[in-house]
């Protein structure tokens, strides 16, 4: 009970707002409902038929989350913009969180969109913050929250020059090329101590290789490949010089990557597309061999540059897999021999 003398409260002083830790507990589960609402009307179409939605899914996507939560944690735009940013942030690394655990993404799509993501979501509080602190209109602001929807129809239109590129990697095996043939044409069981420790596989969760056997000798002849998380394609043999040189191209059905490991890239779709790959072996002195596996492809999206520095990651990665197991079992075996 306040003393006699205190003065009585006067009825048009206001009332302090909510503070910043209150609006937050409000802002980030806005945001993140938001997100999956948008990510719903944006990502869940099939992947195999569709353009990637670059604009809308890339660009605009983070930038409207982001906004969501700076317009709900600091309506007028009182905070400093490095505030803002970093809530956006937040946001956005528990969204990725949540596409783990929610929404079973794969990692190479997460992966690969995380940058532009943080860079939007970046982009998205300082332009938020611009609206509410220069302009003093959180109306304004809200328009950000309809960029993902308007970026969509944009995707068809943008730019996606195809790109033709290879990844090509060599070893050299201390075996003649009579032994490392037979360990090329077929690499049956591959235990897991035999498999190499890379960012792809081990950071990121890419697939890897298990098992690959030969159905068939010479041009036409058909290798079937199963990799880890259920994984199967095959590669039809187009070139072949028995202990020199085994030429293929790549065959994948509708099952061949389940959805759970990858459902927004396609590696046969009209923006991803494995040509072919090859097998060379050259002998050279002391009984040795140099084995150079090669890998082409083609892309086409508005992003190709970026692609492709992804692609030479991933392959360049499975490559070194694929031919240390080699190397080991030609190895082993020439020695023992």
């Amino acid at each position: 009970m306040p003393p006699p003398d205190a003065p009585a409260p006067d009825p048009a002083t206001p009332r302090p707002g909510p503070s910043i830790t209150e609006r937050l507990l409000f802002a980030i589960p806005a945001a993140l409902v938001y997100g999956l609402i948008m990510y719903a009307l944006i990502w869940s179409g099939d992947a195999s038929n569709n353009p990637l939605p670059f604009f809308g899914g890339l660009l605009f996507f983070p930038m409207a989350i982001a906004s969501v939560a700076s317009i709900a944690a600091d309506p007028r735009g009182e905070g400093r913009l490095k505030r803002h940013i970093k809530i956006g942030w937040i946001c956005i690394t528990l969204f990725i969180v949540l596409s783990f655990v929610v929404l079973r993404e794969g990692g190479i799509c997460v992966a690969m969109a995380s940058p532009f993501f943080y860079a939007g979501a970046a982009l998205g509080s300082w332009l938020t913050f611009l609206c509410l602190r220069k302009l003093r209109s959180r109306s304004v602001a809200s328009c950000f929250m309809a960029l993902p929807l308007f970026g969509l129809p944009g995707a068809p239109a943008a730019p996606a020059p195809p790109l033709e590129d290879q990844v090509q990697t060599v070893m050299e095996i201390d075996a003649p090329p009579q032994v490392v043939w037979r360990n090329t044409v077929e690499i049956p069981d591959i235990r897991p101590e035999e498999r190499s420790w890379t960012f792809s596989h081990s950071i990121v969760g890419v697939p890897r290789p298990v098992d690959a056997r030969i159905d068939g000798q010479g041009i036409g002849a058909v290798r079937h490949l199963h990799w880890t998380k259920g994984v199967t394609f095959e590669e039809i043999v187009t070139g072949w010089q028995q202990d020199r040189a085994l030429d293929w191209t790549f065959r994948f059905g509708p099952a061949s990557i389940p959805k759970a490991v990858e459902g927004h890239i396609k590696v046969d779709s009209p923006y991803l597309k494995l040509l072919g790959g090859q097998y060379r072996l050259s002998p050279l002195p002391g009984n040795r061999t140099r084995l150079t596996l090669t890998t082409r492809y083609r892309i086409a999206t508005p992003i190709n540059a970026y692609c492709d520095l992804w692609g030479h990651l991933f392959l360049n990665d499975f490559h070194g897999v694929v031919l240390k197991v080699i190397r080991q079992r030609s190895e082993r075996q020439a020695h023992r021999a």
